[in-house]
């Protein structure tokens, strides 16, 4: 009888799909994430009215409301040993404080007027003898609403590239152990 034997050691293959697995929990979540936000981000960027005009506040130069619109990852809302990834699209409030007013629209309850300066003052000395209701001009819901697929289709493309890039270097891997 002849006894031959074959002794391999799996340790650094198990090592190695641990780290795909925690690449696909946490790091492709984000990718994928991040390329979904993008498009929303800049369709509400080009959905979202501009103006020449760039008065000033306390914190400094407002921004035209497109320009203040970012995308962010949300720390508290994302998950990542779940393989949860958030992130917000929203406008800087700081910098664009009326961002909401033309979002969700607003009563006007006093008189508005230009100055010879082009810029626009409210005159909380003289209210209107009724307030007026001033329309939404949305642009985040729109911008949703319009390119949904477009950026989950984004998104899922994101992540086969990443995976591929993760698959053809694997030392990629190594800071997900």
């Amino acid at each position: 009888m002849v006894n031959s034997g074959l002794k391999m050691d799996f340790q650094q293959v198990f090592d190695r799909l641990d780290g795909l697995a925690g690449a696909a929990k946490e790091h492709l979540p984000r990718s994928m994430a991040v390329a979904t936000g993008q498009v929303f981000r800049d369709e509400a960027k080009a959905r979202a009215p501009r103006g020449d005009d760039t008065p000033t506040s306390k914190v400094g130069p407002r921004l035209p409301l497109a320009e203040s619109i970012y995308l962010a990852y949300s720390e508290s809302r994302s998950v990542p040993e779940a393989g949860i990834a958030t992130y917000s699209v929203s406008w800087n409030s700081k910098r664009a404080p009326h961002g909401h007013l033309v979002e969700f629209g607003h009563w006007q309850p006093y008189r508005v007027y230009q100055d010879k300066d082009g810029r626009w003052w409210t005159d909380k000395g003289s209210p209107l003898s009724a307030p007026k209701w001033i329309s939404a001009k949305p642009f985040l819901r729109p911008a949703y609403d319009a390119t949904g697929q477009t950026a989950i289709q984004s998104g899922l493309n994101r992540g086969r590239e990443r995976m591929n890039e993760i698959l053809a270097n694997p030392s990629i891997l190594d800071q997900y152990k």
